[in-house]
């Protein structure tokens, strides 16, 4: 089923508003809460651990619920309108800094924190959903995602160009974070509902009656789908590594590259733009090459990129090329890494005779979440065992020793376990995907004539 491309946009400008506060949180929120909140590291880093997990567990539920949703507009589409204003509000509280102290200081960044990511998780579980529903085809929803993830890259971005830049504008930074903030989380309300209004669900999951259906028994089906359960643990390795580097980025910038600290908003953008040109490859480079080598081949081409990075810190452009570089190649993952969730889903509705795209889909992102609780967190205690100081003081040689290898060493290792994950455990490859699509189309019509 051939999408317009006017329905791709719009679909895509969702994960433009949502991006807005994703690519917020894993490049920007750490080193806001280390060098502009004034938290230690070690806090921050607990703070990520438990609210990003106590999120994470928020995921399945919502995969639950919108299993159970029934309305004239769709199973997910409506809550991109009914939870958009109160997602951009909690987006601009977390980036205030209150006038507080103490403990109270540290508990207000836990609650917005909290609250922020229940609402994202009630806005991404949905939408992400929609791929599985709009249409059928393994190869359109490849093309969607490509669309998508770029307008994702476009949201990351605006944030890098423009929180950085308008936070100098203010003797306080934290008036400068605020403000940016504001304005994106406005911008966020209308791209939702340009996306609600320009997508529509067509796919009809096959699923039991409502009266024969229990969470608990949605659960163990979806977990009796070996391939799901892989899409799963791989999701959580690679985020993990991702959101270790991500995290990384400004102490990188700031503290190992030559006259780092003036390039920090060029070194971002340049990852980013590498994003914007990277995302709408997926799908040229999959009907070239076999999806699930293209996968676990790209991450062999990471592990290269992030062992360049410890050597070249002197050159600023040297260092702004390897960037570019891996925005773009990492941005070519994400739209084959998201269409593998309906595709193993596809594998579930064969095997199995039931389709639930949306609690996958939370699953999935329960485990993404899991990664970047642990990744966060990783990467922040790893800065403090390498006596990484908070407040924008002049770190030891130790300090910084500490940010090259977790920039560039700790991800390598990790690029190259999830590569051999994803090249030994999957089984579903091009040839298998286009198979289980085909049967599904044929089912289908199948049930259409009786």
């Amino acid at each position: 089923m051939k999408l317009q491309l006017r329905e791709k946009i719009g679909y895509g400008l969702g994960d433009t508003a949502g991006n807005f506060v994703y690519a917020s949180v894993t490049t920007l929120l750490g080193y806001f809460y280390t060098d502009v909140y004034g938290l230690n590291a070690a806090t921050v880093a607990t703070l990520f651990l438990v609210v990003r997990i106590f999120d994470a567990i928020t995921d399945p539920l919502m995969g639950g619920i919108c299993e159970r949703t029934e309305t004239r507009w769709g199973k997910y589409r409506p809550y991109l309108l009914v939870l958009t204003i109160p997602y951009a509000i909690a987006s601009v509280l977390v980036f205030t800094v209150p006038e507080l102290e103490g403990t109270a200081k540290t508990v207000y960044a836990y609650v917005t924190y909290s609250v922020l990511m229940v609402l994202f998780t009630g806005i991404n579980i949905p939408y992400g959903a929609m791929t599985g529903v709009m249409t059928d085809d393994p190869q359109e929803r490849t093309s969607l995602n490509s669309v998508r993830f770029m307008f994702s890259s476009i949201g990351a971005l605006t944030v890098t160009s423009f929180v950085l830049p308008m936070a100098e504008l203010w003797d306080d930074p934290a008036v400068g974070y605020q403000y940016a903030m504001m304005i994106m989380a406005a911008v966020s309300v209308v791209l939702y509902v340009i996306c609600f209004a320009a997508t529509k669900e067509r796919i009809t999951p096959a699923v039991p009656d409502k009266d024969e259906r229990k969470f608990s028994k949605d659960l163990i089906t979806v977990f009796k789908n070996d391939q799901f359960r892989w899409v799963a643990i791989i999701t959580m390795v690679m985020v993990t590594i991702q959101a270790i580097k991500g995290t990384a980025i400004l102490y990188y910038v700031n503290e190992v590259v030559h006259d780092g600290t003036s390039w920090a908003t060029y070194f971002l953008v340049t990852l980013t733009v590498g994003n914007v040109f990277g995302a709408p490859l997926a799908s040229k480079l999959i009907k070239k090459v076999d999806k699930k080598l293209a996968w676990a081949g790209l991450h062999l081409i990471l592990v290269l990129l992030s062992l360049l990075a410890y050597f070249v810190d002197e050159n600023i452009y040297s260092v702004l090329a390897i960037q570019f570089c891996y925005g773009f190649f990492v941005a070519m993952i994400a739209p084959i890494w998201f269409t593998y969730i309906a595709d193993s889903v596809d594998y579930g509705e064969v095997q199995f005779g039931v389709r639930y795209d949306a609690l996958a889909t939370s699953l999935t992102i329960f485990s993404l979440k899991l990664g970047l609780s642990i990744g966060g967190a990783a990467c922040l205690y790893y800065l403090s065992f390498y006596d990484y100081q908070s407040g924008g003081v002049e770190q030891s040689s130790t300090a910084v020793e500490g940010i090259r290898q977790i920039f560039s060493v700790v991800p390598a290792l990790g690029f190259l376990f999830t590569g051999f994950l994803i090249y030994r455990f999957l089984k579903l490859d091009s040839k298998t995907i286009k198979k289980n699509a085909a049967r599904l189309t044929q089912l289908r019509l199948e049930k259409a004539k009786s």
